[in-house]
């Protein structure tokens, strides 16, 4: 894929702000850090998700559907290969049993959206959207949650912004609500969407739009937690060999 300057998403965003040596080497060079045991399982089950609420079934459709889709990359070991797989079973098993007690009206299931703003395309994939009384719909994001500490800012959530601005902008939809939904605890965090955040998302996204043309590099971010920390030229914390 070639690098569009003018292309804008969450991940791209979230990088640069992170680190804008983290921003370039993955957007900008087009070198990926390899998948790890946690990513390649968290993909799994998004993609076993997706599919189910594509194609609605059973239990044994979800687990096949995760079979279908599950990812190889990432694990030292064919035992922790295993244990992982074993492990996001049982979350998709436990999602299954809080699902058929607490079903919900699912417009859209990883819908992408791509609306123009200035001199960039804003796109995305949001996970879930439900449908909502009143002519709403509240918008969702699965997390794995396995290190959640019980504290999710959905409100001030970068992510959540965006995805509602693509959700107003690119399907012309009114968004009521926003949150996460925390599969290894099965809880949702959600709040009441405030539509007066988009000018602010919209200023947050043109200014760090603006520094990645420019290609400010003036700073660094927390080397020692990079997920590329052993491949960055510019690393403060490499792994000694």
């Amino acid at each position: 894929m070639i690098f569009d300057p003018q292309e804008l998403n969450y991940s791209k965003v979230r990088a640069y702000l992170d680190c804008p040596f983290l921003y370039r080497y993955i957007y900008v060079e087009r070198r990926f850090p390899p998948q790890s045991a946690h990513s390649s399982l968290g993909l799994s089950v998004h993609k076993a998700l997706a599919a189910f609420h594509a194609r609605p079934g059973d239990l044994g459709d979800l687990l096949a559907y995760y079979e279908d889709n599950w990812l190889h990359q990432g694990y030292s070991r064919a035992q922790q290969s295993m244990e992982f797989y074993n492990r996001g079973a049982k979350v998709l098993e436990d999602w299954w049993l809080h699902w058929q007690a607490n079903p919900a009206q699912v417009v859209y299931s990883e819908k992408h959206f791509e609306f123009p703003f200035e001199k960039w395309r804003v796109k995305g994939t949001i996970d879930r959207v439900d449908k909502l009384p009143g002519g709403v719909v509240e918008l969702l994001d699965y997390k794995m949650g396995f290190e959640d500490n019980g504290e999710w800012d959905v409100a001030g959530s970068l992510q959540l912004s965006i995805y509602a601005l693509g959700l107003s902008r690119a399907l012309k939809l009114k968004v009521g609500a926003i949150g996460y939904f925390i599969l290894s605890g099965l809880k949702k965090y959600s709040v009441p969407y405030d539509p007066a955040s988009e000018e602010r998302t919209l200023a947050l996204l043109r200014d760090t739009g603006e520094k990645m043309l420019a290609q400010e590099m003036g700073r660094k971010g927390a080397c020692a937690r990079c997920v590329i920390k052993d491949f960055c030229p510019e690393s403060e914390a490499r792994t000694k060999a």
